[in-house]
């Protein structure tokens, strides 16, 4: 039976969530790889309009411009949360009876983590299922996000004076199926791994318009060329998906102090850069994450809290994926604080709040651009700075046979603070052996 189990778990975690998406396709520009959406929108010198007599370049400012939006995308994808691959069933020795016996009245938090181990020799197996799709940048509907072309140093100045204004809709979406697996080497010192299979969906459409500023008499300087109907107006897109293993996560947990009804843990995840950084599948760097974790027991009732700190590499997403330049990504501070509840036998709710800081991030806001003739036109800015993300997760395990828990969450965003998803959900399974 045990065997049985573990390859239900195997087979869950190995099967597409999302059999029907493609290969990763693109629409535009040279590579088919999802990086290369953002930049080569519009080709990969930018806009330039079709008149031979008059260089008619735009700045090439999209890539700049939505910068912020890639760098969310890596941002989150180096926290999203997985569940805690700690067990929902905790044991401990009883030395009267020389057998390992079942103990707690609680199965645990499921994005944060207890102090307590599994105990020696006891094996976890799960597998969890989360969907995203992101609808808030910053505060703004991605649905709907401004950017401005300004035209490129010309001889006759009144040509520079014209704009291109686009209203650009993202559609993103990213999935996870992650197998997590946790063996008990002592009664204080856990190990797991955590293998994910992630995908991406991405989907860009930009509404471009021409703004004749110094050509308002001079419909034949700026016009887009004949595969639009309207010389004024144009609409590009791109889109592509991509699916495929994501970064490894390898955690050790040891219970360093133990009192009545409460415990004291320290660990360690160290992310392993598996997964397509190309594809948004993974960071592209290494990663690792000390932690605390302490919790207490009070009956049916468990509070718990966590702090952690996730120091990020160098990645090719935070430089230039282009030139090949590296930079280094944000580091995280990150924290949780809940409680779970044993409601039954059967029946157990958690609750935490979850924070996470990063360091040195992108923030994005609107700011009025004002033409040559008085004309204000809405456009993003980009700034660096410290990024406060606030989430509550809300959900409940249930334990309908033997030592198998089925999990069910909802990841609920607190503020608009970068790239986010107002509710998550997520569902698992998981079986201690």
């Amino acid at each position: 039976m045990k065997l049985l189990y573990f390859a239900l778990f195997a087979g869950l975690a190995l099967w597409p969530h999302d059999p029907a998406a493609p290969a990763t396709t693109a629409t535009n520009g040279s590579s088919n790889k999802l990086i290369s959406l953002f930049p080569n929108l519009y080709g990969p010198t930018g806009i330039v309009l079709p008149n031979a007599e008059h260089a008619a370049h735009f700045t090439s400012a999209f890539q700049s411009n939505f910068s912020p939006l890639v760098g969310s995308i890596v941002n989150q994808l180096t926290s999203i949360p997985i569940p805690s691959p700690a067990s929902g069933f905790l044991y401990s020795f009883d030395s009267s009876l020389g057998v390992y016996t079942r103990s707690g009245q609680s199965f645990g938090p499921i994005f944060a983590e207890r102090a307590e181990t599994i105990g020696k020799n006891k094996f976890l197996a799960g597998v969890s299922y989360q969907h995203f799709n992101f609808d808030r940048l910053d505060g703004l509907s991605i649905k709907k996000i401004p950017a401005l072309f300004e035209h490129q140093p010309a001889a006759n100045p009144e040509f520079q004076k014209d704009v291109i204004t686009t209203d650009n809709a993202f559609d993103i979406q990213v999935g996870q199926t992650v197998a997590y697996f946790t063996y008990g080497l002592t009664d204080r010192l856990d190990v797991s791994v955590a293998l994910p299979m992630a995908s991406a969906n991405i989907e860009i459409v930009s509404d471009a318009t021409i703004r004749r500023i110094g050509t308002s008499t001079q419909p034949d300087i700026h016009y887009f060329d004949s595969a639009f109907p309207d010389k004024d107006r144009a609409t590009f897109s791109a889109a592509g998906s991509a699916q495929g293993i994501g970064d490894v996560l390898v955690r050790a947990k040891y219970t360093a102090l133990r009192w009545k009804n409460g415990a004291l843990a320290t660990g360690l995840d160290a992310r392993l850069p598996t997964g397509d950084e190309y594809n948004f599948l993974g960071a592209g760097s290494v990663g690792a994450r000390p932690f605390v974790a302490a919790s207490m027991r009070r009956g049916n009732f468990s509070p718990h809290a966590n702090f952690a700190y996730q120091w990020n590499g160098n990645s090719i997403l935070a430089g230039n994926f282009q030139t090949g330049v590296k930079g280094n990504q944000s580091d995280q501070l990150q924290f949780a604080v809940g409680f779970d509840m044993g409601v039954t036998k059967k029946f157990t709710f958690a609750a935490d709040y979850l924070g996470q800081q990063q360091l040195q991030g992108n923030r994005v806001r609107l700011v009025d651009y004002r033409a040559a003739n008085g004309a204000v036109f809405p456009n993003v800015q980009v700034r660096r700075a410290r990024l406060m993300q606030n989430a509550a997760s809300l959900g409940l395990k249930v334990n309908p046979i033997a030592e198998l828990l089925v999990t069910f969450n909802l990841l609920i965003a607190l503020d608009e603070n970068g790239l986010r998803d107002r509710v998550a959900p997520m569902i698992g399974l998981s079986y201690t052996f």
